[in-house]
């Protein structure tokens, strides 16, 4: 959970990209568009001030980031520009501060639990077992990373799927010397300046997690290069609109907020810290938990994860959007079917005409492709009922000469026609009884 296009990838890119080549589902979201970030290209400065060009292109570059780290799940927060970019300015120590302005609807501004709502409904959604956000100092101090602090915190409460482990970004000291060190081999090629100060605030809680991005650096590098407005990439180094150098460095650090703590048992790694973000996490014993709402997570942290024990609220029902698929997705397969269900092929056996129905077969597994699709798409049998309904009914419409002359070409008296006709229902009254299955990668 981010505040503007980029600060996924500066933060958190390299775990985002180790994860999703584990084959882990990776949903990100990010809360503004960024449009009141300042410009770093020459060529693009006319964008600055310009809040509606600017989102426009953060919109195409965080796209373009996506790709770079292999996300397929991309959000914006609230849909179609509910909050925007509060903007900030650099205070004299070097942290992010309050812009002297904001936009009226400024995330910071934001009631916080209407922003907290807007992220549970995607927790409840997508059913993450970790969530991993900014630590309550926005890492830099930027208002926007602070208001999403809060209201993620809020949500993993509040959500119905109960999250595994809610973590926070946080960076040691001695790592934060490391990156704006400019004495480092080739960081006077760059032609970034140096830190005066550094500009990362200490970290707020313990940290606990080195997640290893080695093996993905060139991935979050190129993804930084993709937010070109605002960053610049320069060998191993980025900077940005300060101009201020900082190294890529091959790990991501993070403290447990809430939910399952790492064992004292735990084999760290070289760094002295777990080895990953899940680690010691039982991604079954996540999913128990939610299925059993009587069941108690293995295991929580002080204090805000008291919040993860909670019973589970019902699930939501399936919105407007989900009865237009299904009923479209029926009146296609009814067409497709009926069109199909008659072909056949004649072999003999012996003498014998066997008669081989392939059009039928492929008309009913289209159905029975389209109707489970609905069912594990909407976690629910309304929609699935509704497109097998539909086809029925557009197949019974195509059998009425006295409707339409001619139809009862399509759809006959015949066995196959008969079959066509009743077993969609019959495959859609199966699927109803059918539980869906939750094992999935992790999330």
């Amino acid at each position: 959970m981010h505040a503007h296009p980029d600060d996924e990838t500066i933060t958190t890119g390299g775990t985002i990209a180790a994860l999703v080549a584990e084959g882990a589902h990776v949903t990100v979201l990010t809360a503004t568009r960024g449009e009141g970030g300042e410009v770093i290209p020459p060529d693009l400065a006319h964008l600055e001030g310009d809040r509606a060009g600017l989102a426009r292109v953060r919109e195409s570059e965080i796209a373009e980031a996506m790709a770079a780290l292999g996300v397929r799940d991309h959000r914006f927060l609230g849909g179609a520009r509910s909050y925007e970019d509060s903007g900030m300015a650099w205070g004299p120590d070097g942290h992010a501060v309050a812009a002297p302005e904001a936009p009226a609807n400024a995330l910071c501004s934001a009631d916080l639990g209407d922003v907290a709502r807007h992220i549970a409904e995607v927790i409840d959604e997508v059913r993450p077992h970790a969530v991993v956000t900014y630590s309550a100092n926005g890492g830099y101090g930027h208002p926007d990373h602070v208001r999403v602090h809060e209201a993620t915190l809020a949500a993993v409460e509040s959500a119905a799927w109960r999250t595994g482990r809610l973590l926070f970004v946080e960076v040691p000291a001695e790592v934060a010397e490391e990156m704006f060190d400019p004495e480092q081999p080739g960081f006077a090629e760059t032609g970034f300046s140096p830190a005066t100060m550094i500009p990362t605030k200490a970290p707020e809680g313990e940290i606990v997690i080195a997640q290893d991005i080695s093996d993905v650096l060139a991935a979050k590098r190129a993804a930084l290069a993709a937010h070109r407005t605002q960053v610049s990439v320069s060998g191993g180094f980025y900077a940005l609109s300060n101009a201020v150098g900082t190294k890529l460095i091959d790990h991501e650090y993070y403290s447990i907020g809430a939910g399952e703590p790492i064992a004292s048992a735990t084999p760290l790694s070289m760094t002295g810290y777990a080895p990953h973000i899940l680690t010691g996490l039982d991604l079954d014993a996540v999913e128990a938990a939610n299925r059993d709402p009587a069941a108690e997570p293995g295991g929580t942290a002080a204090g805000p994860g008291e919040g993860l024990r909670r019973r589970r609220r019902e699930p939501r029902k399936p919105g407007i959007l989900a009865w237009i698929h299904a009923g479209l997705l029926g009146i296609l397969i009814g067409a497709l079917g009926a069109l199909q269900h008659l072909n056949v092929s004649v072999v003999h056996l012996g003498g014998m005409p066997i008669i081989l129905p392939w059009g039928l077969a492929l008309a009913l597994l289209l159905a029975a492709c389209g109707l489970w699709h609905l069912k594990t798409l909407y976690r629910g049998s309304g929609p699935m009922l509704l497109a097998a309904f539909v086809i029925a009914i557009l197949s019974y419409l195509l059998g009425q000469p006295q409707l339409l002359p001619g139809s009862d070409v399509i759809v006959t008296g015949t066995v196959r026609s008969a079959v066509w006709l009743l077993g969609p229902m019959l495959l859609a009254a199966v699927f109803a009884f059918v539980r869906v299955p939750r094992g999935q990668p992790s999330r």
